[in-house]
């Protein structure tokens, strides 16, 4: 039985690890309310501890060892005790203790009726089923308490029943054996330091697992930056515009409507080359990152940019027309054409042309680009710095 009872625990506490994995690699870090309905069904589960005991609070009566009006005393007292916590969890007044899980309170305030029964029992070796009842209770402090909580939590289990037991000497005497409970008091504050120790250790456990998955949680971020973000002018890469662009003709699908029409810009940076034979590729790296952040400045909070590779910059335009879209793009080339070549003469200036067109519903992306180059091509052919459409 014993055995079991502790299986039973551990594979709690598995559970518990790994929700905490869980929540830590797919989620935000937890927010207010998934914390109280972590309190919430840990309390729930500590009620059925409660019932476990109330069945042997039943028990002992059927089995005539307690009389009727105490085991209901007993069942009035617990079922109050589970509703104010639970309704102070519910209403958030929880939250307002150094501890909202309330775990040390509930366990100590829990053992009180149980203390209750103990001393009305007929059959002395029967509180012993109480005394091991109590225990579990202190499992779970294990969510919530370092070894210090736990052992002191401890410590006031074992007083309360030393408490019981100087009740015993001072009415009863007769009714206790000094000879037996001094064993029994020896081995329950073993088994409670021995827990509180077990205890540590699992909440150590826990501490480095979650420390362990924030810094994975950490790496799998810098990973998807990596994979999603070109290094040098910090826009998204080739990849993240082709999701984009995937994710857009998804909408457009959904919508069944002209008004969700997006057009597509590639930008080329004019005489890109010379730049970088001229000045160096510091400074054609240096270009590359303020055309960035230009272009970041000049779309619309709805539109898209990002880096395509090479001297060649894309822009997703969303919700609006080709006008609409040929105004963005316009403005996006004037904004080009008023920056400076960085750490050169002021008469050394950047230009781009820019090639747009609209997607048209059922094409591929790769025909939608294919012909928003052939655009660009046309600007350069037609002598560079310029927008032309291609529908």
């Amino acid at each position: 039985m014993k055995a079991t009872w502790f299986q039973g625990t551990i594979c709690l506490i598995r559970t518990e690890v790994r929700n905490d994995m869980s929540s830590s690699l797919i989620s935000p870090p937890i927010r207010t309310s998934s914390s109280q309905s972590v309190r919430l069904r840990r309390t729930l589960y500590g009620s059925v501890t409660h019932l476990c005991t109330a069945t042997i609070v039943l028990g002992c009566y059927l089995m005539g060892m307690l009389e009727g009006s105490r085991a209901v005393h007993y069942g009035v007292l617990i079922v109050l005790i589970n509703l104010i916590f639970v309704a102070l969890i519910a209403s958030g007044l929880n939250l307002r203790f150094r501890d909202p899980s309330m775990t040390a309170a509930q366990v100590f305030i829990s053992l009180w009726p149980s203390i209750y029964v103990m001393y009305y029992l007929g059959e002395p070796q029967a509180r012993m089923a109480f005394l091991l009842m109590g225990t579990v209770g202190m499992l779970f402090g294990v969510f919530a308490l370092n070894f210090r909580g736990l052992f002191l939590l401890g410590v006031s289990l074992l007083l309360a029943y030393l408490a019981l037991l100087a009740v015993f000497v001072a009415r009863e005497p007769a009714r206790i054996d000094l000879r037996v409970e001094v064993v029994i008091v020896f081995a329950y504050a073993v088994v409670l330091i021995l827990v509180a120790s077990l205890g540590n250790q699992m909440t150590a456990l826990r501490r480095t697992l979650k420390e362990r998955n924030r810094k994975l949680e950490t790496a799998l971020s810098e990973l998807e930056e990596l994979a999603t973000r070109d290094s040098l002018t910090r826009l998204p890469n080739r990849r993240a515009l082709l999701e984009r662009l995937l994710q857009e003709i998804a909408r457009m699908e959904r919508q069944k409507s002209s008004a969700g029409v997006f057009c597509v810009c590639l930008l080329d940076i004019d005489f890109f080359k010379r730049v970088n034979d001229t000045f160096g590729h510091q400074t054609g790296d240096e270009t590359l990152c303020l055309v960035a952040g230009a272009l970041q400045h000049a779309v619309r909070r709805s539109d898209f940019v990002g880096r395509f590779g090479g001297e060649e910059f894309l822009l997703v335009l969303t919700e609006g027309t080709p006008e609409a879209a040929l105004l963005v793009a316009e403005r996006v080339r004037v904004t080009v054409a008023a920056l400076q070549i960085p750490g050169q003469a002021t008469h050394e200036r950047i230009s781009a042309s820019l090639g747009v067109t609209a997607y048209r519903p059922g094409e591929s992306i790769e025909t939608t680009i294919a012909r928003a180059d052939r655009a660009l091509y046309c600007a350069k052919h037609q002598g560079r710095n310029r927008v032309v459409y291609d529908g």
